[in-house]
């Protein structure tokens, strides 16, 4: 039954996406192995502290049951074994009839008999005088007593001696011998036995039960460690997918330019001119220009992956960055035939890195620039947002295709082919990062009637978190 639940929750790994990976599959099912067995070692001491006490407690019930019989009042004592077993006047034994020492006696009458009406698993007790000779008995057993050495031992010590186990009609009775005095005389003795088999019963029911709730146990603990190493794993999957996803397109994205400077500088070494000589070279460096770009973006990323970038904050004017980087940046437009704006508010002050600001502003507006088309407008706009920094760049292009927006900011992702351009896809992930270390958050959409709105906000300069 275990094997079988084991070898579904194996199957179940499998089958999932993480058991993709052979190697997080090994990571899974061992951790599901050793969470199953913590919870498994859990249950068996818990269950072994809970069998223990339930057993003492049962033990502990028969045997006060067993000394409470052996017990009779002194008076008792001496009226019955004092005066050779008879009960002058017709006293009575204690308790009376046979769940008690028995019922009255007249003097010189014999000792009662077994009681009809009682079971084997209730007490039974007989009380002998010094001579071993039985002057009561009471209970299912009637005359029967199962352990003479005890009696024999506990008139001449004067103790009492708990607990023997005896077999009797092929049960088990649990028999305990104690003296009985008078006026500090031992008398005689009285030996109790009550059978085990109810005991037995309750304790083989409880054993049945603790295994079930084990297996129980055990079952659910395998579904639900299952369930918790999946979602533990998950994110290590995503992030080793992503590894790979990373190192495929960046391979992918290093091979193209590679290739182009392998072509024309084959193209160059075959041409027997100055002038193609010298176009192959500015080609060759322009492709160099586009490399050397791409690694540079590669590098910031990897290493903030590794929290090797760190952000310095300061204290900064956002409002004439947002204004001296638009001004730079009018003559690019003009020579791509486009109209940059500019809509910024007044000292509005920010904690952050002027470097990686600048960086975040360049790559908003060089995007916008890229895919806006001629006689269209880039519109930037900085405004005070309630404690916080509003900065906005549009542009009039084709805008965004809605299935694309939820993994703009995704590195080497390329939406449709009407927003391709000549980039290596790491822009808007670099923008992204420059904004989550700030403390902000950054999000794209879909203007009206067309174009793209990349919004950034940023923290006032007393709300900055600094990284």
């Amino acid at each position: 039954m275990i094997a079988a639940a084991w070898d579904r929750v194996k199957s179940a790994v499998r089958s999932d996406p993480i058991g993709q990976d052979v190697g997080l599959r090994r990571v899974g099912l061992r951790l599901a192995a050793q969470t199953v067995g913590l919870v498994l070692v859990m249950l068996v001491v818990l269950e072994v502290v809970v069998y223990i006490i339930t057993q003492r407690a049962q033990l502990g019930s028969l045997e006060t049951t067993l000394q409470q019989r052996s017990s009779p009042p002194a008076s008792w004592v001496r009226n019955v074994l004092h005066l050779g077993g008879s009960s002058p006047g017709g006293t009575s034994f204690p308790n009376g009839g046979g769940q008690g020492y028995g019922g009255p006696r007249g003097p010189g009458g014999p000792p009662p008999g077994p009681n009809p009406d009682q079971t084997p698993s209730d007490a039974s007790t007989v009380y002998v005088n010094a001579a071993l000779h039985i002057q009561h008995h009471d209970g299912a057993l009637g005359s029967a007593i199962l352990d003479t050495q005890a009696l024999t031992n506990s008139i001449k010590s004067g103790t009492a001696h708990c607990c023997d186990v005896r077999r009797y009609r092929n049960q088990d009775y649990l028999v305990y011998t104690a003296p009985l005095r008078a006026q500090g005389r031992v008398l005689g003795a009285a030996q109790s036995s009550i059978s085990e088999k109810q005991y037995e019963d309750t304790m083989s029911t409880l054993r049945g039960a603790l295994l079930i709730v084990a297996l129980l146990g055990l079952l659910g603990s395998g579904g639900v460690s299952l369930a918790l190493v999946q979602r533990a794993l998950r994110p290590i999957r995503i992030a080793v997918q992503r590894q790979r996803d990373f190192v495929a397109d960046a391979a992918h994205e290093l091979r193209t330019p590679l290739a182009i400077q392998r072509t024309v500088g084959e193209v160059g070494l075959a041409g027997d001119s100055v002038e193609s000589s010298e176009a192959t070279v500015e080609q060759m460096l322009a492709e160099n220009k586009h490399l050397t770009r791409l690694v540079d973006d590669l590098s910031l990323l990897a290493r903030a992956d590794s929290h090797a970038v760190s952000i310095t904050p300061a204290r900064m004017n956002l409002s004439s960055l947002v204004q001296d980087t638009a001004s730079e940046l009018e003559p690019l437009a003009e020579e791509r035939g486009a109209h940059l704006t500019a809509d910024v508010g007044a000292e509005i002050w920010v904690a952050g890195d002027v470097t990686r600001l600048r960086q975040l502003l360049l790559v908003l507006l060089d995007n916008a620039l890229r895919f806006t088309p001629p006689g269209g407008t880039v519109r930037v706009r900085l405004q005070d947002g309630g404690g916080r920094a509003q900065l906005q760049v549009a542009d009039s292009g084709p805008g965004i295709d809605p299935v694309d927006l939820p993994r703009i900011f995704d590195r080497f992702y390329r939406a449709d082919k009407a927003r391709a351009g000549e980039g290596s896809g790491l822009g808007l992930s670099i923008a992204k990062w420059i904004v989550d270390a700030h403390g902000g958050h950054i999000q794209a959409a879909n203007a009206a009637p067309h174009g793209a709105v990349f919004t950034a906000i940023l923290p006032a300069a007393r709300h900055v978190r600094t990284t």
